[in-house]
């Protein structure tokens, strides 16, 4: 009785580990998976881009509140040439002044691209507003006046004209987000 329960429990011990096909397999597996997870893990494009356009709608909203609380006109200068946007005030003497970013202590400029060590792969592929490209007519921009709403403005002329129609698309490999912002009322909305 002795040697046979000696028996069993040696074949139950011969069976508990794995066969090396068993591992092999496990092997093969494991390196299919991470052939395809690993590549989209290291091109987080969709993910800048979110993160970019955040930035970009804070900014938007940071704008039309200083517009509001001030009771002043604040701008949002596009250059889609150079990659980024600054928001400006008018100078009680004349002429545009920076704000000041209340966080870092500086100008409140965004910059994007290949110069920057945040944003190195977004850019701003487009800002339009009443249908004319930022890039097409670099004085054309966006402001907010003392109640919130948006217009867009022509450096050129000198002319503020309500705002019909303003998007600005940020880019990051293949994806894009569009930010829109209506009329009359400065609602911001990303697509």
């Amino acid at each position: 009785m002795l040697t046979l329960l000696h028996c069993r429990r040696s074949e139950a011990a011969a069976r508990a580990g794995f066969t090396l096909v068993e591992i092999l397999a496990v092997v093969v597996i494991l390196g299919i998976a991470s052939a395809i997870i690993i590549p989209q893990i290291g091109t987080r494009d969709d993910m800048r881009a979110a993160a970019a356009t955040r930035v970009l709608v804070a900014d938007l909203i940071y704008a039309q509140n200083m517009a509001i609380s001030n009771g002043t006109i604040i701008y949002v200068k596009f250059d889609t040439a150079n990659n980024k946007y600054t928001l400006l005030s008018t100078a009680s003497s004349g002429g545009d002044i920076a704000l000041t970013n209340p966080i870092t202590q500086t100008t409140y400029t965004q910059q994007f691209g290949p110069t920057t060590r945040d944003w190195p792969t977004v850019t701003i592929n487009s800002a339009a507003f009443n249908g004319i490209s930022a890039s097409y007519q670099p004085t054309f921009t966006l402001a907010f006046d003392e109640i919130g709403s948006p217009f867009a403005f022509s450096y050129t002329t000198n002319d503020k004209n309500d705002l019909n129609d303003g998007t600005i698309a940020l880019k990051c490999g293949d994806f894009t987000k569009t930010v829109s912002i209506s009329p009359a009322t400065g609602e911001i909305t990303v697509n």
